[in-house]
């Protein structure tokens, strides 16, 4: 522990007021109190802190540290270190843990800001997601935005499909892409296939024709054209149906435009970062930025053990008396994100890595299903994450 630090100042983060409690080296509660927000109370805390170290000397250290929850922590984290203090991220598990060493079993903000300031006392704090290099934050955050929308996107999609097997069923048989430009031009035209049969087929066609850039021949519009005159209906729910499949497809093609727009964001920021990541098979753009950006600064871990714990892909361990297991499920305990990433990573490594291919199929054969091969495939593709970031240096496919 570092001596000169006198100051362990623990802060318990919530959405609109943070418990400050300051201890000094020996555990004394030297102050307590609670700010918001705002550039007063930040003010407020500086000049609590001065004035603390003109007590004990100025050349007097301090050491901040607070739990990462989420987006609460990081307008006060960024301005403390904005203004040139130490901070410390703890994971709210390792903090929960603290705390269930206490006797009593409490738990409120001014307790948990005071244990917090004691771990800054006692330990170091655990690896978290950084934030302390902007890029890799911006990168996160349009990341997880990004797989927002997609998971929007999707739910729009399943809903999509459903109505159009409810009004117009056997329409994918006829049209070989639903979710094409041709398609949904035509769905957002007429909805239902009632109404497409009720219109002269020359003006259908045209429709067809001009969308498609004459790529849909006359022949198979003729098709999807008889297709929407024989097909059984309901006439009782068409209109209802009708402005759903029309709003589905605006919310479709937003999620659209949003999606790439985000895309292009993230593909200019992995230029600026420059990163090794994505010489690794399986690991591209997108793919590269979520893992990187749920990583932060790969020299928070001293070891590729810990970055795999930290992406909860650690088998969980189970003990008693002489009987050990180390081969159970994963912990799951660190990013989902990060996890999501790595398993899409790994199924396409597998097949475009021989050596990585061949440590997939020894699972399998060793009796593993698909998902527990692939979970330890993306442990293993992350501890070469770990090197690659580690030593800034290219990754070589290897032969078996």
């Amino acid at each position: 522990m570092n001596q000169n630090i006198l100051l362990y100042i623990g802060i318990d983060v919530s959405k609109d007021k943070h418990d400050i409690c300051i201890k000094s080296n020996d555990g004394n509660v030297l102050k307590r109190f609670q700010i918001k927000n705002t550039n007063k109370d930040l003010n407020k805390l500086y000049t609590t802190v001065d004035k603390l170290k003109s007590n004990y000397g100025e050349n007097t250290n301090v050491l901040f540290g607070m739990e990462a929850t989420g987006v609460y922590c990081f307008p006060l984290y960024s301005a403390l270190k904005r203004d040139g203090y130490p901070v410390k991220l703890y994971n709210p598990i390792q903090t929960y843990g603290y705390r269930k060493m206490e006797i009593r079993k409490t738990k409120t903000d001014l307790i948990d800001s005071a244990i917090i300031a004691d771990m800054l006392r006692y330990q170091e704090p655990p690896a978290t997601t950084a934030i302390d290099n902007l890029v890799l934050y911006q990168l996160r955050e349009l990341c997880r935005v990004r797989q927002r929308n997609v998971e929007k996107r999707t739910k729009c999609k399943i809903q999509f499909v459903r109505n159009l097997d409810m009004v117009w069923p056997g329409y994918g048989s006829v049209m070989k892409s639903v979710y094409g430009k041709t398609s949904t031009a035509l769905l957002n035209q007429y909805s239902v296939p009632s109404n497409v049969a009720a219109e002269p087929f020359e003006d259908i066609y045209a429709l067809i024709k001009q969308v498609s850039r004459s790529q849909i021949t006359r022949e198979r519009a003729e098709e999807i054209y008889n297709h929407a005159g024989n097909t059984l209906t309901t006439p009782e729910i068409d209109s209802i149906v009708s402005i759903e499949i029309k709003t589905l497809i605006s919310e479709i093609e937003m999620y659209d435009v949003q999606i790439q727009a985000l895309e292009k964001k993230i593909q200019q920021l992995m230029e600026q970062v420059e990163s090794k990541i994505r010489t690794i098979p399986g690991i591209g753009n997108i793919l590269g930025a979520m893992i990187i950006g749920e990583i932060g600064d790969i020299n928070k871990f001293s070891s590729a053990k810990k970055l795999v714990a930290f992406a909860g892909l650690d088998p969980v361990t189970n003990q008693s008396g002489y009987f050990k297991n180390s081969t159970g499920p994963i912990s799951k305990r660190g990013s989902p994100q990060l996890r999501s990433a790595l398993f899409m990573a790994a199924n396409v490594a597998r097949q475009n890595d021989e050596n990585l291919g061949a440590y997939y199929n020894g699972k399998i054969e060793n009796g593993k299903h698909h998902k527990s091969a692939l979970n330890a495939l993306a442990a293993k593709l992350l501890r070469i994450v770990y090197w690659v970031l580690k030593n800034d240096k290219e990754y070589k496919v290897q032969s078996v």
